[in-house]
């Protein structure tokens, strides 16, 4: 086996042409800074500070949401306590006129009742009057029948 010694010949060599590669990559990053990383980061900025003001205005409206909530709540149980209070009294009210047409009608019965008895009454009086009238006549009328001749009417 033989070993050959063979000199290295070095990738890079530094010379005229690395020194105005380095400043033409330093010109470019600059300009690239300027031209795109910064706008790039202005924007984000940008964009982070609207979404920290969305963050906090979504806070206000779930706030603003929760007091809303709160006051038709409020609002709520006030409507069902007026409805409520309404209805007792109305309840109320209409057992009270109930009661009261139950008299006014218990009371026109008893009226009509005793209107009723006294017409009641008087047609048994005139009937009366009448039966007492038609007997004396047909007694009348009988007895001059069975004694064949006008008896006269005192």
């Amino acid at each position: 086996m033989e070993f050959e010694i063979t000199r290295a010949v070095a990738l890079i060599s530094i010379n005229a042409t690395l020194v105005a590669q380095l400043i033409s990559f330093l010109i470019f990053m600059m300009l690239i800074s300027r031209l795109m990383y910064q706008p790039l980061q202005d924007i984000m900025v940008e964009r982070d500070r609207q979404v920290e003001q969305m963050k906090k205005d979504i806070e206000t409206a779930e706030a603003d949401l929760e007091e809303i909530f709160y006051k038709i709540e409020l609002e709520t149980r006030k409507v069902k306590d007026e409805a409520f209070t309404s209805q007792h009294r109305l309840e109320k009210d209409g057992a009270a006129q109930a009661q009261e047409l139950f008299s006014n009608t218990n009371a026109e019965i008893g009226r009509l009742h005793e209107e009723t008895k006294k017409e009641v009454q008087r047609q048994i009086e005139d009937a009366r009057q009448y039966l007492a009238d038609e007997s004396e006549r047909v007694s009348m009328v009988i007895m001059e029948k069975a004694l064949d001749r006008r008896v006269a009417h005192e």
